[in-house]
């Protein structure tokens, strides 16, 4: 499958070194709006950089929406009316407003549309899941669940992440709680229940370059699910180097599960008295990035093979949707409200 890419970032260029190594995509070429990053990004991967959205939906079968998340939606939206796949990086919008007519416009449409959450493909995830639905822990009764970044402390630059406008999607909570809020759903098979939520949002990091930051870069969540566990999630941008990665913990009425990042690729089960450890990783297919969680690059490729199978007829599997997208969205936006009320 023919797949261009929108957006010449830094997600964009993931996205597009994972369709190069993929054997079943070929990368028709890139678009940005920064012409020149486009073309730069472009030379490097050794593909066309084009002019206008309009001329790569016309090379490509499907696309790729890996822009700033305030053009998500009139991306996505775009690469839908002409007929082509679309995979849009998540959040899938800024406004619950827009996710919802994005689900619409493809609910109508025969082609497939899928929301970047390339986390349900990490290992632990998958061996999570699976220990869910067999019921080896019992009745799950509470999951713990935190992605830490440094981010907000090593980015000293203002930028429009930091500004008023993106608050949404691009803080702690919109940014990185938005993965926690899909992974929620996944395991669980069940919405969070907004109404029961606390929570609790900080900017620990109050300027860059002189300018106030006015998004949060810490966020603190305590919940339930309509029909599971209670939950605790927390998202930080500003996390100390020892303390950033990802981890779940989760407590059932037989047995737990525990996993940290910096573990690297195991997984502790405990159903009696000693904690076991579980191997989740072969040799990767692709190389992660200093600091990244055991498995992400390879998360791409396994997102971007469901995504290229359900555009073939197959069934998508662990694809997310633009119905998870849409949910994912109005409970960040309930979230973000719960908060702004109790400030």
């Amino acid at each position: 499958m023919r797949v261009g890419i929108v957006g010449a970032g830094n997600i964009g260029r993931v996205h597009a070194r994972t369709v190069l190594a993929c054997e079943r995509t070929t990368l028709a070429g890139l678009y940005d709006i920064d012409a020149d990053r486009a073309r730069e990004a472009a030379g490097e991967l050794g593909v066309p950089a084009f002019a206008s959205l309009e001329e790569l939906c016309a090379a490509a079968e499907g696309v790729v929406v890996a822009s700033p998340n305030r053009t998500h939606a009139a991306h996505a939206l775009a690469v839908l009316d002409h007929g082509r796949h679309v995979l849009c990086e998540k959040p899938m919008a800024v406004s619950l407003a827009e996710a919802a007519a994005m689900r619409e416009r493809a609910a109508a449409s025969p082609v497939t549309a899928g929301v970047g959450f390339n986390y349900r493909y990490l290992p632990v995830v998958r061996a999570v899941r699976e220990r869910v639905d067999d019921g080896r822990l019992g009745r799950v009764l509470h999951a713990d669940l935190a992605f830490k970044r440094a981010s907000a402390l090593t980015r000293r630059h203002f930028t429009w992440r930091d500004g008023a406008a993106e608050r949404s999607t691009s803080g702690a909570l919109g940014d990185l709680g938005v993965h926690l809020l899909d992974l929620l759903h996944f395991l669980f098979r069940s919405p969070v229940d907004t109404g029961a939520c606390q929570v609790a949002l900080r900017t620990k990091v109050g300027t860059k370059g002189g300018r106030p930051v006015e998004v949060d870069d810490h966020a603190f969540v305590s919940g339930r699910l309509h029909t599971g566990p209670h939950f605790t999630l927390t998202a930080s941008k500003a996390s100390t180097p020892d303390d950033v990665g990802l981890s779940l913990t989760l407590t059932g009425t037989r047995g737990e599960l525990a996993y940290h990042s910096r573990d690297g690729s195991l997984l502790l089960e405990r159903t009696g008295v000693d904690w076991e450890p579980v191997k989740l990783l072969g040799p990767a297919r692709l190389d992660d990035p200093p600091g990244e969680v055991p498995g992400w690059a390879d998360s791409f490729l396994d997102q971007l093979l469901d995504w290229t199978s359900a555009a073939r007829g197959g069934t998508g599997g662990t694809l997310a949707g633009f119905e998870d997208g849409r949910l994912a969205q109005q409970v960040l936006e309930d979230l973000l409200g719960r908060a702004g009320r109790a400030s």
